[in-house]
């Protein structure tokens, strides 16, 4: 009787070890489920400067920020109400698939859930374009990742929000003395598209106009972020300024040879004799411009 219990023991053993071992095989063959898998998470930021002492202030404000998912070339996906901590802001995704686009400071202009449920296309967003605002330019970024170029080992996307605007500041190196009274950009467009576009830098049909600043106390020292204008296509483009040099009022007018490119600080040097626009990058996070003379006229 002894013989035949622990016989029937060891069987029970066994049978429970076996199931066991079967539960433990389950789940190594699959580790985790779509619970507990790791998601992606994009890292978005403004692009910094590069001296973050020649920051005009306000100018990286951010005080809203969209985010949308195309997939499969449809608008799937809008992420609303993100949080951004004054530099950089996270967004889960549950899949690498498709491409993300991120835009800040469009609030009101930008309807994503309308598009969304119209079921805009990846084309068509592309060539999206922003107005003016009140009758006021928008200091907007835009970024963009293609989502199906990472690899899925890699959780934390890094995502980089550019200016749409480009910036003209003053440089004064003069001898003697020099004060700039007004600044003025000829045939200014009016609005840009939403993301930098390779084929053309305005929309086609661009509404243009002149746009001055006028200095209540005329500038007699290098001054960033004088002026501010969307990016745009080269369409009869002029800077004009008006200055009192060693004493003697002049106006230097030259018509822009390249496209202002978005992103970009462009430097008006004032000399004893000449003032030159220097389009070239002042920060590791502008992109390259180009260089072109102004040519002076003695104002009446």
């Amino acid at each position: 009787m002894r013989k035949m219990t622990n016989a029937k023991t060891v069987w029970m053993g066994s049978l429970l070890f076996g199931m066991f071992g079967t539960m433990a095989c389950a789940d190594s063959e699959h580790p985790g489920n779509e619970e507990t898998a790791v998601k992606p998470v994009v890292k978005a930021r403004v692009a910094g400067y590069d001296q973050l002492a020649d920051t005009v202030d306000g100018e990286d404000k951010v005080e809203h920020i969209q985010a949308c998912q195309f997939i499969g070339g449809t608008l799937a996906k809008v992420y609303d109400d993100l949080a951004f901590d004054g530099s950089a802001f996270n967004l889960q995704l549950t899949d690498y698939e498709g491409a993300l686009y991120v835009i800040a400071n469009t609030e009101g202009m930008i309807d994503l859930n309308a598009l969304h449920d119209r079921r805009i296309t990846e084309d068509e967003w592309k060539q999206t374009v922003l107005n003016l605002k009140e009758g006021k330019k928008v200091h907007f970024f835009s970024g963009s990742l293609s989502l199906d170029s990472f690899d899925k080992s890699q959780t934390e996307l890094p995502l980089s929000m550019k200016r749409g605007m480009a910036r003209f500041d003053i440089d004064l190196q003069t001898a003697g003395t020099a004060s700039v009274e007004s600044l003025t950009l000829k045939n200014v467009a009016r609005s840009v598209y939403l993301f930098a576009n390779p084929d053309a830098h305005s929309p086609t049909g661009v509404e243009r106009k002149d746009t001055t600043v006028v200095f209540s106390r005329p500038l007699t020292a290098n001054t960033p972020g004088v002026l501010y204008v969307y990016e745009q296509a080269n369409e009869g483009l002029e800077v004009s300024v008006t200055a009192v040099i060693d004493g003697e009022r002049k106006t230097l007018t030259k018509v822009l040879s390249e496209p202002v490119i978005r992103n970009t600080v462009n430097k008006i040097i004032v000399r004893k004799d000449y003032i030159s626009v220097n389009l070239n990058v002042s920060f590791d996070e502008w992109e390259p411009g180009n260089d072109t003379e102004l040519e002076a006229k003695h104002a009446s």
